[in-house]
């Protein structure tokens, strides 16, 4: 793996409690909300994805020490304006940090399949993963694949968002595969493939959903100031009615 890429990425799954508040979720997911998650220290790039029922946003870490970060605390404890009211918008809410396992593919897709699963064998699903996903670019199964697994400590420790996560389950790991192409038939179809060759090793039925991309802000192209976070963007908040 890339180490400019970073060694973890941070997948988050969500809805939006009512349809009319779709127009100002995407504007401040897009231009406030998730660059300034990308801008703080450790975070590399943000994706933003959607779908018939609901988003998917994807940030690529340096490591998972990013969301240790005394920064990351302070934009959880403290949100914006327009974050704190969107918040309670959100539902079916799902985050998951993952240490990444394996990656290939050299270009970025426009769709995306997202699975999570459960495993009884980390390090044998991380093997098999790196396998299937390397085959699966070189035969054009897939543009480009993520493996990542989501360490235990890590599964119960997000303070807001409104998830409500069960006990973890002795000898069950979290794990996502995150498959990319050119158009959502050719992903569905690679990511089923994937999802197939991994099937042995998963417990139960893994949850899967496809996802177009909607933007892409890397760090290094973001403007960051020098210390502080970035400045909220009340102009754009005042152009929603409060519903």
């Amino acid at each position: 793996m890339s180490a400019d890429r970073g060694s973890a990425f941070l997948a988050l799954w969500n809805g939006i409690d009512h349809g009319a508040a779709r127009a100002e979720y995407e504007a401040w997911h897009t231009f406030e909300h998730v660059p300034e998650r990308v801008g703080l220290p450790g975070f590399v790039y943000g994706r933003r994805y959607a779908g018939e029922d609901g988003y998917f946003t994807l940030y690529g870490l340096q490591s998972l020490a990013a969301l240790d970060s005394p920064a990351y605390a302070d934009v959880i404890a403290n949100p914006t304006p327009w974050s704190e009211r969107m918040r309670p918008r959100l539902s079916a809410f799902v985050r998951r940090p993952c240490v990444l396992q394996a990656q290939a593919g050299s270009s970025w897709g426009t769709a995306l399949t997202t699975v999570m699963a459960t495993t009884a064998d980390p390090e044998a699903w991380s093997l098999l993963a790196a396998q299937a996903l390397e085959q699966a670019v070189q035969q054009g199964r897939l543009l480009r694949a993520m493996a990542g697994v989501v360490p235990a400590e890590r599964s119960l420790c997000y303070p807001v968002g409104g998830e409500r996560i069960a006990k973890p389950v002795a000898g069950e790991t979290t794990v996502v595969l995150l498959a990319e192409h050119i158009d959502e038939e050719a992903c569905t179809q690679g990511g089923q493939w994937w999802s197939g060759r991994m099937q042995g090793l998963h417990l139960g039925e893994p949850r899967k959903a496809l996802f177009r991309l909607q933007s892409h802000v890397e760090r290094a192209q973001l403007p960051v100031p020098a210390a502080g976070r970035r400045a909220p963007l009340p102009d754009l908040m005042a152009r929603y009615a409060i519903r």
